[in-house]
């Protein structure tokens, strides 16, 4: 039997609510109970994962349901194996590493490397059985923000590929690629230059890369419940595009009164409003690393109502405007290019 880790069903709750779903409804009508996705290495058939997802993005009416459920997560949330991705030399070392240890996800993908002339095409192929669009969607977007984080942002790549139609409604896939999407590919992946496999990883290191291996061999993860912290996280990164990433609306997301909210975090010893600094200093890192996003959709992506608040906000977080942080981000970028042309 086909296998899915309860990881890929993380964050379902607060998006399937994003949208105006019952996600506990949703999960036992697909014999999926929730005390399942307490722990992200427990396993569970693929098949009605794979038709909840379907489900929910039909009865919701969000073709970018599977796109949803990977935004919400960070690069960290990929678990042990961030620990070795993100000491490798290249990325071309995290796609073949990505590969090696594709059953740490499920028992249905496979991510291949196909290289032809000065062009890469990094394929995510799933069973034939399971290859749905929203299962589909949520594989390559993980793919995407693996490479990426593994590269400290620096790989983007050229091309978006996807076997099924555009949507009626693209944005959310627009924003979260940031690059040309064929739609109606003959492969579902990414096509990139031969050269941005080739980026270096300023992190990377040998030794902890191999320890890191030796460990994802030896190490048997336990259970332990999501941090409400980090429930709060993923609602804030769905609520803020659309301003209501508030106490209130983050709250509602996550099934509780604002006060309940608030003692939780406390328990954790947490604040709201530290999470939303949190949250919206990695969104305009992420946004700004890729120059598709101009300023201003960056300034609303992140919940600002005007540029110059958000120019304010991002020059007493980091030191500088966002114009001058991308700058510098994209000749540091260069030189790394130059670098491994050299060699």
């Amino acid at each position: 039997m086909r296998q899915m880790r309860a990881a890929t069903l993380t964050g379902y709750i607060e998006v399937a609510r994003h949208v105006g779903l019952d996600p506990y409804a949703l999960l036992r009508r697909f014999g999926i109970s929730p005390n399942f996705l307490d722990d992200p290495e427990n396993r569970h058939a693929a098949e009605p994962i794979v038709r909840l997802l379907e489900e929910s993005a039909q009865a919701s009416g969000c073709a970018a349901f599977g796109v949803l459920m990977a935004e919400c997560r960070s690069f960290a949330q990929l678990g042990p194996l961030c620990l070795l991705l993100e000491r490798l030399p290249t990325v071309r070392s995290v796609v073949r590493t990505l590969s090696d240890y594709r059953r740490h996800f499920n028992d249905v993908m496979n991510i291949t490397l196909e290289e032809d002339g000065e062009t890469s095409l990094i394929t995510a192929e799933l069973l034939p059985e399971y290859a749905l669009p929203q299962i589909t969607d949520f594989t390559v977007a993980r793919l995407h923000r693996n490479l990426a984080g593994a590269s400290g942002g620096r790989w983007h790549p050229a091309s978006l590929h996807l076997a099924h139609e555009k949507p009626a409604d693209s944005a959310i896939y627009r924003r979260y690629f940031a690059c040309r999407i064929e739609w109606g590919s003959s492969f579902n992946g990414f096509s990139c230059a031969r050269s941005a496999l080739d980026l270096p990883n300023p992190l990377a290191d040998e030794t902890k890369a191999r320890h890191a291996s030796q460990l994802l061999k030896m190490i048997e993860l336990g259970p332990e419940e999501a941090p409400v912290g980090d429930q709060v996280r993923r609602a804030i990164s769905l609520l803020l595009p659309s301003g209501r990433a508030t106490m209130d609306h983050v709250a509602t997301n996550l099934g509780l009164s604002p006060s309940a909210l608030r003692r939780r975090l406390d328990r954790e010893h947490r604040h709201f409003a530290d999470l939303l600094g949190e949250v919206r200093r990695e969104l305009a890192q992420r946004y700004l690393a890729n120059s598709a996003h101009s300023i201003t959709e960056i300034s609303d992506l992140i919940g600002y109502t005007s540029i110059s608040s958000f120019t304010r906000w991002f020059t007493s977080e980091f030191g500088m405007s966002p114009i001058s942080w991308r700058s510098a981000q994209l000749s540091i970028t260069a030189m790394n290019g130059r670098r491994a042309d050299m060699h």
